[in-house]
């Protein structure tokens, strides 16, 4: 007769998976990160050949040559000569006003109020500085008359400045 081999002590030893929530769970995660593992190694063929085709299309570019046809070269010439025909027209009417107006001068030189006054002002101060020297000149150079003669065109240089610009003001110019 024949003996029958008994399992039983081997099925013992061996754990029974069950299912259980945290199994399925672990099963869900296995299933999802081998996806994930397919896609990644899809998108790093995916990389590869574009940088392929990038590297391709930078070594075409670095090949490729800028050309303008002649058409395209006569158009801009003639754009050009339009917008210096134009500058060039206006810069003429600009001379020609101003020819104008230097013609209408007559040989007159055009100065403000206000600079005419400081100028006369300025006159009457270097004036009188000449008088004090020549005051001064008569006396010994280090008298009275001296310091008295400055403080003098000081006082006038002042006077003259100040009435300049009250002049300035009551005229309001």
């Amino acid at each position: 007769m024949k003996k029958k081999f008994d399992f039983t002590a081997e099925m013992k030893e061996v754990q029974v998976t069950k299912s259980t929530p945290q199994n399925e769970y672990l099963e869900e995660e296995k299933r999802l990160l081998g996806i994930n593992v397919k896609e990644l190694a899809e998108l790093n063929d995916n990389v590869y050949g574009l940088r392929t085709d990038l590297t391709a299309l930078v070594d075409l570019l670095g090949k490729y040559k800028l050309s303008i046809t002649q058409d395209t070269q006569e158009q801009a010439v003639k754009f050009g000569n339009t917008v210096l025909g134009l500058f060039i027209d206006q810069i003429e009417t600009k001379c020609t006003e101003a020819e104008q107006r230097i013609a209408q001068i007559d040989n007159r030189i055009s100065l403000s109020h206000k600079a005419f006054y400081i100028l006369i002002a300025i006159l009457i101060a270097l004036s009188s500085f000449l008088v004090c020297m020549i005051v001064a000149n008569v006396e010994f150079l280090h008298s009275w008359l001296i310091w008295r003669m400055v403080a003098a065109c000081g006082l006038i240089a002042i006077l003259g400045i100040t009435m300049v610009m009250a002049v300035m003001r009551i005229l309001k110019i």
